[in-house]
């Protein structure tokens, strides 16, 4: 039974939310949450204000709260997987992110691009924070490794005879040379890993960019499954390459396709922004 006092504080929340009045939204919600906690929708209309102020904790709770009373809720699951991405806790975004994706396919909801979009952020900021900390071990290994040249230099130093300019002066150019070759070969490792490049495969053939949700259709060819639903409703039922029929039911899911998309964007979650 719907609460009517809730319902009363809820709708001056979603006022004051369109005036961008934030906490005061809050406030509302909180009222509404108050006269009946058991209602999702205040607790994600909360979540959604705590995260146009940049709570993110906020958000996570109250997320949360909203799954616990309705674990099909698609809004609740794509703002706890932002708040998440925010909080640097990666692997968790990515499920909820994953789990509001299908949620918003079966249910058709209108934002369904912009939970892959978070879905690509997701992986992209796991990765950079993954790239950090390889970049930072690397950085030490480079200067212990130069730091070992130099400590052997010093002890060879320390052994010659005051004057001997001749064997100062080798040492001193092998120590150099040494040097020269352990930073070429730390510069030759970053630029390795700088020739990026995305198979073909893995890129949608609508929108170009790397795929989520791979299908096929009857023609055999692959495609990201919501380019291929925006260019239906957009175009008609039919493949935008063979031009043959071709209607949602008919697509068939490219798992192989979408298990190695993943792997690859483990490694290579650059790709996320291509």
């Amino acid at each position: 039974m719907v609460n009517a006092e809730a319902e009363r504080h809820k709708a001056l929340g979603n006022k004051l939310f369109a005036e961008h009045r934030y906490d005061d939204a809050i406030k509302e919600y909180s009222t509404a949450i108050i006269k009946d906690s058991t209602e999702r929708i205040y607790y994600t209309n909360r979540a959604l204000c705590y995260s146009k102020l940049e709570k993110y904790e906020q958000v996570v709770s109250d997320s949360r709260k909203a799954i616990d009373l309705d674990n099909t809720t698609v809004k609740a699951f794509y703002l706890l997987g932002q708040a998440l991405i925010e909080l640097k806790q990666h692997t968790e975004a990515l499920s909820k992110l994953k789990t509001a994706y299908e949620l918003a396919r079966h249910q058709r909801v209108k934002y369904v691009n912009d939970i892959l979009q978070a879905l690509l952020m997701a992986r992209k900021r796991k990765w950079d924070d993954a790239e950090s900390a390889r970049l930072e071990r690397e950085s030490e290994l480079l200067r212990y490794v130069k730091g070992l040249v130099d400590a052997e230099r010093a002890q060879q130093l320390a052994q010659v005879d005051v004057g001997d300019d001749e064997e100062i002066d080798e040492i001193n150019y092998n120590s150099d040379a040494r040097l020269v070759a352990i930073q070429t070969v730390f510069e030759h490792s970053k630029e390795n890993l700088m020739r990026r490049e995305i198979p073909d495969a893995y890129l949608d053939k609508i929108s170009f960019n790397i795929m989520h949700d791979p299908v096929f259709t009857p023609d055999g060819i692959t495609y990201e499954r919501q380019s291929l639903i925006d260019n239906f409703a957009h175009n008609g039922y039919f493949d935008p390459i063979s031009g043959n029929p071709c209607t949602e039911k008919d697509l068939i899911p490219n798992r192989s396709l979408r298990e190695a998309i993943e792997d690859f964007l483990k490694d290579n979650g650059w790709a996320a922004d291509y």
